[in-house]
């Protein structure tokens, strides 16, 4: 009789089924804690209320309701984090996280021939997304690029109603052998129908005309180069403008009608980049004294050596212990 007493009261706790409302409820939802009688209303809460019954195990519970399931569940909850990290470390994705790892053939050769243009060509890992997007091509038996080119049209006019005034445009292979004013001549030359299409977009670059354009090539590879780039020259190839510049998987390029860079940008030349580069590769010294101090300092030292010379003088300095006190007193005073 009491046995029936306490399970009939352990039941009732929690109240009446949420779902038919006609029986007393048995189950509560870990995650949503509706309260259930059966299996066909679990199903039916499940059903209306997108729940898949499994227990958020970060949410916030205070202190004073944790119980010893809550701080078991915790606790295998963080050895479960500690797992997938470890895990994470020896993930093959993650391998190479370095430029001189092992690449495909074709991205290795793509590197080299870039090398021979005096091009640092980077690429990413495969998960990067700019990897992806990058559908530069190396035609292996002509010897020749083909850039993917990024190209951002910057002092948009407002009534393009833009969120930023720069205009992205993308070409999949630009040939390395194609002059920028060429290449860009299908969004300025109203001759061409990409032209007369973006005609409201590029209104002053139009206006301006090819020969008023400037091209500037975002910096990759040095200090704030999200601020920076290089001023590139439009009777140039592609190729040629490249040459001695660091890019990341594929070229990103401003084109403005006047001739500075973009807003927020300042420009940089490549022989800054060079510098910059070797600075990172030296060893961090001290600055030495100029010889004209260093002459200074042996000439006080000569003088301090001449007065404790004279002071000991009327004495006999043949002896050992003698010349280590006269030595000791020159040294200390040297360094005062």
């Amino acid at each position: 009789m009491a046995d029936g007493t306490s399970t009939k009261t352990s039941t009732m706790r929690l109240g009446m089924c949420e779902v038919c409302a006609a029986k007393e409820a048995r189950y509560a939802c870990p995650k949503c804690e509706v309260k259930t009688c059966s299996l066909p209303c679990v199903q039916i809460h499940k059903k209306e209320l997108s729940c898949d019954g499994q227990r958020d195990r970060t949410k916030f519970v205070p202190l004073s309701e944790m119980t010893p399931r809550e701080f078991m569940s915790d606790y295998c909850f963080l050895e479960e984090c500690t797992r997938y990290a470890e895990n994470r470390k020896t993930d093959p994705s993650k391998r190479f996280t370095h430029d001189q790892r092992n690449l495909p053939v074709a991205q290795h050769r793509m590197r080299t021939a870039a090398k021979r243009r005096n091009i640092n060509l980077r690429l990413q890992l495969a998960n990067f997304s700019r990897h992806k997007e990058n559908t530069t091509y190396l035609n292996w038996k002509l010897g020749r690029f083909y850039w993917r080119v990024e190209w951002l049209f910057a002092n948009i006019p407002h009534e393009a109603n833009l969120a930023r005034d720069v205009a992205r445009f993308v070409d999949e292979r630009c040939d390395e052998e194609v002059t920028l004013s060429d290449l860009v001549a299908k969004y300025v030359d109203l001759e061409q129908e990409t032209a007369r299409d973006q005609r409201k977009l590029l209104a002053n670059h139009q206006t301006a005309g090819i020969g008023q354009l400037s091209f500037w090539l975002r910096a990759e590879g040095v200090r704030r180069s999200c601020t920076r780039c290089y001023l590139l020259e439009a009777t140039k190839t592609l190729g040629e403008n490249l040459a001695g510049k660091t890019i990341v998987e594929f070229p990103t390029i401003f084109v403005t009608h006047e001739p500075k860079p973009p807003g927020g940008y300042e420009a940089i030349d490549s022989s800054e980049e060079f510098e910059e580069e070797q600075e990172e590769l030296l060893p961090i010294t001290k600055p030495g004294p100029s010889s004209k101090a260093i002459a200074q300092d042996l000439d006080d030292s000569h003088d301090v050596y001449h007065d404790l010379a004279a002071a000991f003088a009327g004495e006999d300095v043949s002896e050992t212990e003698d010349d280590e006190e006269f030595e000791a007193l020159y040294r200390e005073r040297v360094e005062l």
